[in-house]
């Protein structure tokens, strides 16, 4: 069965929706699986690359550093007529959300190894050329893009999440209860519930872990 039916126009039937309901839940968990590799801090990071696009979303140039994340990607060979899915995916969003949404559209992704870039996608609005073609931005991924999208692979509730983002602020047990109006106790169980979550024992793990990055072997 081909789920994009490039050689079909038969609508989905009543056995392909009840496969796609089986496959849903395994695809989904080891979704969630990829997205909790975390890599650890090499240390090597290109800086922020940048691609420019006509309206046409053909390349117009490029800088060495997006090349390079690109590469990172492990992406197919890019030429100036084919370039990876994911660009042309961040500049078409940009321009459908133009309108309602002032903010560059947003593509997070995750190499091999688990390390996380995200592309930065708007239209040019200045310059003589502008309105007519795309700036995409490539950089390392910082831990506010990748906490909620994290968070939510943990299957952290509404409230795990609240005490985990006030962890990776540095607030202490007493603070987080103070600023969410509860008990120390109970702040004490959400951490543990987090932990068992995560795989982890220690706060500093857990900020790196919702930052795509590799718990520390060290000691305290």
């Amino acid at each position: 069965m081909s789920l994009g039916r490039e050689n079909s126009g038969r609508w989905f039937g009543d056995e392909d929706v009840a496969l796609l309901a089986d496959l849903a839940p395994v695809i989904a968990a080891r979704l969630r699986d990829g997205l909790r590799v975390g890599c650890p801090d090499d240390g090597l990071d290109p800086g922020p690359g940048t691609i420019i696009l006509d309206q046409d979303l053909s390349l117009v140039a490029a800088t060495g550093q997006a090349w390079r994340w690109i590469e990172r990607l492990g992406m197919q060979p890019v030429t100036s007529d084919v370039l990876p899915g994911f660009i042309y995916a961040a500049a078409t969003r940009a321009a459908t959300s133009a309108a309602q949404v002032p903010e560059p559209a947003r593509v997070r992704l995750q190499t091999g190894d688990g390390r996380w870039i995200i592309a930065w996608a708007a239209p040019l609005t200045r310059g003589p050329r502008a309105g007519n073609g795309y700036a995409i931005t490539l950089e390392r991924a910082r831990a506010d893009d990748l906490a909620p999208l994290l968070m939510r692979a943990w299957a952290l509730t509404p409230r795990e999440r609240q005490v985990a983002r006030l962890v990776m602020d540095g607030l202490s047990s007493d603070a987080i209860a103070a600023a969410l109006f509860v008990s120390a106790h109970t702040v004490r169980d959400h951490l543990k519930a987090i932990f068992a979550k995560v795989g982890i024992s220690r706060r500093r793990d857990l900020a790196a872990a919702l930052a795509g990055q590799k718990p520390g072997a060290d000691g305290d």
